[in-house]
C-alpha cells in the first residue's frame, strides 16, 4: 500500500496549529477541515452509530486547497449487504469513488480498551482502503470517528498539506 500521511483532529476544530518539524522527522500531516454541513453529517453518523451500537459508513467529498484537506460533503450509506459490523466494503468502494467522492468515513463504537473505541484504522479497515486504491487508482481521504468529537483521518498523496504528486482520476 502507498504510504499515508495522518492527521488526528477534533471535528469541532476548524483550524490547525503550526508545527515545527525537525530535519529528520517525516513531513507534517496535512490539516483537515470540515465544512459545517460535513461536520454535522459526520456527527449525525456518529449518533446513529451509537444508537444502533453498530458501525456506520459514509462517502467523503474532499479537496486539497491551500495546503488543507477540506471535507465539504458527506453522504451516509445504508447497511444493506453489510458485513457483521454493519458495513458493506463493496458498496463503499463502488459508491465512494472519484470524481464525485474522495474516500470514506466510518465509525468505531465497540469498546477497544478502557479508553473506548479504537482510535486508529483496524487491519480490516486497511484492507478495504487498499481495495479502494486498487479500484480507483487515485489519492484517497479516509477517516474513522471514535467519539462525539474525535476522528483520525489520513490523506494519500498529500505531504505537509501540499499535494505530493498529481491526482489520477479515471
Amino acid at each position: 500500500m502507498r504510504p499515508l500521511l495522518v492527521a488526528v483532529l477534533m471535528l469541532a476544530v476548524r483550524t490547525a496549529s503550526a508545527q515545527t518539524t525537525p530535519p529528520s522527522a517525516p513531513p507534517p500531516a496535512p490539516p483537515f477541515r470540515f465544512a459545517p454541513d460535513a461536520g454535522q453529517a459526520i456527527r449525525a453518523l456518529w449518533e446513529e452509530s451509537v444508537a444502533a451500537q453498530a458501525e456506520r459508513v459514509a462517502c467523503l467529498g474532499a479537496t486539497v486547497e491551500d495546503g488543507v484537506v477540506l471535507v465539504a460533503r458527506v453522504i451516509p450509506l445504508g447497511a444493506e449487504a453489510a458485513d457483521s459490523m454493519g458495513i458493506s466494503a463493496e458498496t463503499s468502494i463502488e459508491r465512494c469513488g472519484p470524481p464525485e467522492w474522495a474516500g470514506t468515513v466510518h465509525t468505531h463504537v465497540a469498546t477497544y480498551d478502557e479508553r473506548g473505541p479504537s482510535r486508529r484504522f483496524s487491519g480490516q479497515d486497511r484492507t478495504v482502503m487498499r481495495m479502494w486504491y486498487d479500484r480507483w487508482q487515485a489519492d484517497g481521504v479516509f477517516c474513522v470517528v471514535y467519539s462525539e468529537r474525535d476522528a483520525h483521518c489520513e490523506a494519500d498523496g498529500v505531504v505537509g498539506g501540499l499535494r505530493s504528486r498529481p491526482r489520477v482520476v479515471r
